[in-house]
């Protein structure tokens, strides 16, 4: 594992010319401390990396060094083929180019590892898409497509918002069938703040043709799993106790917008739950598809809740 993470080192001060020892950690998953253990034998095995200090400093590779470590194996092949999303490369007007690009790398890579990629296309597909809804479509995703690329500031009018805004867009993503665009507002008394647009809900964008500077050290990754918790974390603010049956357990992990604070198991087959969910209406609607394998503790009033509604159902079909 360290020997991959070394090499996965080199390639990415390779690539982006200078990264921080917290950058690379993230990128990792591991430690800073262990960055810079790594990155302290890689100068010992005579790798030319170099620390440059100061608040735009990092760790870089000398300007002349090109490793040569970039041979993909079997697994790697593999992988980078699978993952594709069809879907997104024909949003984003790359299907065809994404063929050539396939062809020309199968080309480029040993017949083992062709015949890996062929074996794990042939078997594994991923698709993002939900069983039950179409695609957001928006006709507006080329023109932000362009000024994403060419960092190029928007002006957007955005839902029912009765004003267009103007916006440094910094990326897209692709959610399951849905695209985001995050930007960072550029004018008004909120400039300088970051926002998350749903593109079908665009109803005009314009490129100002204007230029702008991203952000140092902005990660499009890092900042929508940062959003997504903060957006998910504000949503959850109704905590409740409740006792389940064994076998209903897994099932209140898929409530949506919910999460198991803690689950304790009890001697009788039943667990002790803690959860939060986003409000009263939104626990009673998913638990009363629990039926008898749920027993609300806490609160009371969700417990009245829960009687009032399976009485009401009880009085409507006992006829």
């Amino acid at each position: 594992m360290r020997a991959e993470r070394l090499v996965q080192i080199v390639l990415l001060l390779q690539s982006r010319g200078r990264l921080t020892a917290g950058e690379l950690a993230r990128h990792l998953e591991v430690s800073p401390r262990t960055i810079q253990r790594d990155l302290d034998a890689l100068s010992g095995a005579g790798f030319p990396v170099y620390a440059d200090r100061g608040r735009a400093g990092g760790w870089s590779l000398a300007a002349d060094y090109r490793t040569r470590l970039t041979g993909l194996n079997p697994a790697e092949t593999a992988a980078l083929f699978v993952a594709s999303t069809a879907h997104v490369l024909a949003d984003l007007g790359l299907d065809a180019a994404a063929g050539t690009a396939t062809a020309k790398l199968l080309a480029t890579v040993p017949a083992h590892a062709r015949r890996d990629a062929d074996v794990a296309r042939e078997r594994v597909l991923v698709d993002h898409a939900d069983w039950q809804h179409g695609r957001d479509a928006s006709p507006w995703l080329p023109v932000i497509q362009q000024a994403v690329w060419g960092e190029h500031r928007m002006r957007l009018r955005y839902g029912s918002a009765p004003d267009p805004v103007v916006v440094e867009p910094l990326g897209l993503v692709a959610k399951k069938q849905s695209w985001y665009l995050v930007a960072r507002l550029s004018e008004g008394d909120h400039a300088g703040e970051y926002r998350t647009y749903r593109t079908v809900r665009i109803e005009h964008a314009a490129d100002t043709g204007d230029t702008f500077t991203r952000p140092d050290g902005f990660d499009l990754a890092e900042h929508w799993e940062r959003t997504n918790q903060r957006y998910f974390a504000g949503l959850r603010r109704y905590p409740v106790r409740l006792r389940v049956r064994g076998r209903a357990g897994p099932r209140l992990r898929w409530a949506p917008n919910a999460v198991v604070d803690e689950a304790a198991e009890r001697p009788d087959g039943w667990w002790d739950v803690a959860m939060t969910f986003e409000s009263a209406y939104e626990t009673r609607v998913y638990l009363l598809g629990l039926a008898g394998d749920v027993v609300v503790l806490e609160p009371a009033e969700l417990r009245a809740d829960m009687l009032r509604a399976a009485r009401d159902f009880l009085d409507h079909h006992s006829g």
